[in-house]
Formats: structure tokens, C-alpha cells, sequence
């Protein structure tokens, strides 16, 4: 709990909320301050508080829409309602937006201190972070730039493990993270890449809307991938791997040859063509054994080494499992014995 945003037109509300805030204990690192919910939004957008105190009643945006928007974009900001006798009503609309706290004008610094010390509690308890979330997003997002699914998938995992632990419930766990793909997505903007991503569907089982959420990921780095290189890139590496394909041929030798990382040639070279960088390997290798084993003169152990592999059982296993036969019995059926 290290920054507060508070919202209020009124000028001497405002001052004596922050004196009331500043005189608390903790050591807060920042007290900001803004007159409506149009601008609480733009300073929220630039710096993420971790607890907003506003008004109801105020001119272009009230604390009614400004709570509402900040629950669907940011719901990891905790709220608090600052409200008059005959907002009562509408403050507890607000509790519909996760407001879970309202303070009632006029306030005490002894009211201020009771009610930071209820939320810093909780928040203690709960153990949650937003500079934590905050650093696994950029993890999440360098690791999708580079196209390290590997990465991506692993620190997903830190991220839901954490957000677990800072959750007594489902709801709670979902709530973390909805702010996770509206942030991905706006770090990724900076970068100009503007991915498309589908709205999750709802649901209240927290582990099918990790799996959803992670779905929406791998698809970004999909479109990511293809955006970058795309079929001409690929088509280079088909023709090198032909060229080489009785050598002893690996995805990192080819990778360097393009110029790319390994995991962005094996992620694209599957979405262009539609199978793995291994089995088109295979493929090419095994029509090429084919050919030599309708030439009698060839004999089967050196049609393995010919072709790429360092032994003919191995040789002997993946022609079978591609062809139903073994090469013998391959070479039997063009009459060749």
C-alpha cells in the first residue's frame, strides 16, 4: 500500500482528506489528488494507485462511473466512497463495483486512521502486490516479444500461483486477473504491435479462465510471429532443409542460418506450414529413403546413414511408423529383393 489517488471538487475536502492521509503512520510514497472522474482516469492511467478515495457528486464524471470504470479496468485498486448522508443510496450502488469501504462526511482523522488501518490489514493478509503483478506483465510481455513460449507459459504460472495465494475465493482469483490481457495488450501497443484478442467467456471456475486466458496469449503470439516473418521466411527454410537433409540437420543450425531464435523458427514454421520443423524432417528424409530403396544396387544399412540417421534401427523404426512398412518390406513390394 504505496500510493493513494483522492478524488473530490471540493478544494477543502480535498486538502484536509490528504492532511488526515498524511499524518497516518505508514509511510506512503505518494498522495495525489484530482477534482472529477475524467481526470482520477488519466492519472490512474499514468501511475496505478493502490487505493482511491472519491466523491459522489461531481462535475464532468462522478464517483458512481469512476468507480464503475476502474472495476472493469483496474480491478486490483481498492475504493473507497466518500459520501454525504443523502448519497447513502448511491454509495451503495458503488459496492456493486467492489467498493468495500465508504467514509461518511464529515470525517475524523480519528475515522481516517481506523479506516487505513482496517484496509492496510487487509491488505497485509492478503499479501498482494500490484508492483509484483506489474513486473510479471512486463516478464510476460518481453518473453512474448522475444516469442520464449517456454517463458511465457512459466512465469503465467508464477503469476497464477501468486494471485492463488492473494485470493480467499474463485471470484477473487478471476478478479486478479482481468487486468492481465487489457495490460498485455497496452504494453504491446508501445511496441506497435496491436494484437486482436476475443472477449473471455464468463465463467466462475477460476482454472477454466486461466486456461482461456492463456489460449488469448499463445494466440497473440501466433499473429506476433506471422506479423514478423511470415510465409517467404519459411519457404527459405524448407530450401535449405532439402538442400541439407542428409546431414545431420538440427532447428538451431537452420535458425542460424535465417538469422532467427529457434523457439521463433519452430512457433512460425508450424503456422505456416502446418506441421513441426521434426516432422517435415522426417518426411523429406523418408521419401528420400524410398527413392534409393527402389534402386537395387543401394543396400539398406547405407540407405539409413544416406538419408540422416546414425543408425538403421532408429532408421528402420521412423520408416515404419511413417510407411506401415519396414524398408525390406517396402523394398519387397517393388519386387526387389
Amino acid at each position: 500500500m504505496k500510493h493513494i489517488l483522492v478524488v473530490d471538487d471540493e478544494p477543502l475536502i480535498l486538502r484536509g482528506l490528504v492532511l488526515m492521509l498524511k499524518q497516518h503512520p505508514y509511510n506512503f510514497e505518494s498522495i495525489r489528488t484530482a477534482s472529477n472522474g475524467v481526470k482520477a482516469l488519466q492519472m490512474i492511467e499514468e501511475s496505478t494507485p493502490q487505493l482511491l478515495f472519491t466523491d459522489i457528486r461531481m462535475p464532468k464524471m462522478g464517483g458512481l462511473e469512476l468507480c464503475k470504470q476502474v472495476h472493469d479496468k483496474y480491478p486490483l485498486i481498492q475504493k473507497v466512497i466518500i459520501s454525504g448522508y443523502g448519497d447513502f443510496e448511491y454509495a451503495q450502488t458503488c459496492m456493486s463495483y467492489g467498493v468495500k469501504e465508504y467514509l461518511l462526511k464529515p470525517f475524523t482523522p480519528a475515522k481516517i486512521n481506523d479506516l487505513l488501518n482496517k484496509i492496510i490489514l487487509q491488505s497485509n493478509h492478503t499479501v498482494f502486490s500490484i508492483s509484483k503483478y506489474e513486473d510479471w506483465i512486463e516478464k510476460i510481455v518481453e518473453a512474448m516479444w522475444l516469442l520464449r513460449i517456454d517463458d511465457v507459459e512459466a512465469h503465467l504460472e508464477e503469476l497464477r500461483s501468486y494471485c492463488m495465494s492473494a485470493s480467499t475465493s474463485d471470484s477473487d482469483f478471476i478478479q486478479l486477473l482481468k487486468d492481465c490481457l487489457p495490460m498485455l495488450k497496452k504494453r504491446l501497443s508501445l511496441r506497435s504491435f496491436h494484437p486482436r484478442t476475443e472477449e473471455l467467456a464468463d465463467t466462475t471456475d477460476k482454472l477454466q479462465y486461466f486456461m482461456q486466458m492463456q489460449v488469448q496469449i499463445l494466440k497473440i503470439i501466433d499473429e506476433l510471429a506471422l506479423q514478423r516473418g511470415g510465409k517467404d521466411l519459411m519457404q527459405k527454410a524448407k530450401s535449405y532443409m532439402d538442400e541439407h537433409i542428409t546431414q545431420d540437420l538440427s532447428l538451431e543450425d537452420v535458425a542460424e542460418y535465417l538469422g532467427i531464435t529457434p523457439p521463433y523458427l519452430s512457433l512460425l514454421f508450424k503456422k505456416v506450414h502446418k506441421e513441426t520443423f521434426v516432422q517435415y524432417r522426417i518426411m523429406k528424409r523418408i521419401e528420400l529413403a524410398k527413392k534409393m530403396l527402389e534402386m537395387p544396387h543401394y543396400r539398406t544399412n547405407d540407405i539409413a546413414y544416406e538419408v540422416g540417421y546414425e543408425n538403421y534401427p532408429h532408421f528402420s523404426r521412423m520408416f515404419k511408423k511413417v510407411t506401415g512398412l519396414s524398408p525390406l518390406e517396402y523394398r519387397h513390394t517393388m519386387g526387389i529383393k
